[in-house]
């Protein structure tokens, strides 16, 4: 299992890249599609601490795939890919129309990701890592569900404390769009309002469906090893690597859920 970074570590990673001008091997590589994408799947193109899963070898249980770059620096920061299966390969299921004004999209929209807030200890850098959306009823939430945050999609994770993830995507206020394209929130992945409602309509399909509704529900790997439910009980033994995780037979673990697979990475370090 590949550990994830502290938060101060990842901080100080990234400055340290900024101060020596080191780029990772794909930085050269403009943020280009899927293209972009699989070629930070080749060996070295990534920090080895990085958890990372291109296109080309994402479970065939998913039919979807977000991926999100938080790095701080380089060509790709701080962006958002929704992909489709097409075929036997990938492509660009979203994009922002607004954003792209006739031009072919590259990738889908800018976005936010957190960055340390002094004095607040439960904000931070946004956690790098394969995951899945949170299936539970509860971890989705229309409209302006909380302060700033619009249809608000949650991330399954429960820290290693059994406290549950903070972390969502979510639309986010208009006066907050000019810094979309930088590292600002406080640990979610913010987008515009237009976007969120794109993200949440591919997720809830058709027509705001959800759970067993959705066109996109299917059984899935699962990410940690107790047994899941409807509830916000804590959920424990998480890997963040994309580890197939099995049980004391040899099953694997999978769960109900979203077929959309959740990629949060970055390639500056």
């Amino acid at each position: 299992m590949i550990s994830e970074l502290t938060r101060r570590g990842l901080l100080a990673g990234a400055g340290s890249a900024l101060l020596a001008g080191r780029v990772a091997a794909s930085a050269s590589v403009s943020a280009v599609g899927v293209g972009y994408l699989e070629g930070l799947g080749r060996p070295g193109a990534l920090d080895p601490r990085v958890a990372f899963v291109p296109p080309s070898a994402v479970d065939p249980r998913y039919d979807h795939a977000i991926y999100v770059n938080t790095a701080w620096s380089g060509a790709g920061m701080q962006k958002m890919w929704v992909l489709e299966r097409a075929g036997a390969g990938w492509r660009l299921a979203l994009s922002d129309p607004d954003h792209w004004k006739g031009a072919e999209p590259a990738y889908s929209w800018p976005v936010s990701t957190g960055k340390l807030w002094p004095g607040n200890n439960r904000a931070g850098l946004t956690p790098t890592g394969i995951f899945n959306i949170d299936e539970r009823a509860q971890r989705h939430r229309r409209g302006w569900g909380s302060p700033g945050m619009y249809k608000a999609v949650y991330i399954d994770l429960h820290y290693n404390s059994g406290r549950v993830s903070g972390v969502a995507m979510h639309g986010t206020t208009s006066n907050m769009y000019r810094r979309l394209g930088q590292p600002a929130s406080h640990g979610c992945v913010r987008m515009t309002t237009a976007n969120a409602d794109r993200m949440w309509g591919l997720i809830h399909h058709p027509g705001g469906a959800t759970r067993e509704a959705s066109e996109r529900w299917g059984e899935v790997p699962r990410f940690f090893a107790s047994e899941p439910a409807d509830s916000m009980a804590a959920r424990q033994g998480y890997v963040r690597d994309g580890s197939v995780l099995h049980d004391a037979a040899g099953r694997e673990l999978t769960k109900e859920g979203y077929r959309v697979l959740l990629v949060f990475f970055r390639d500056d370090l």
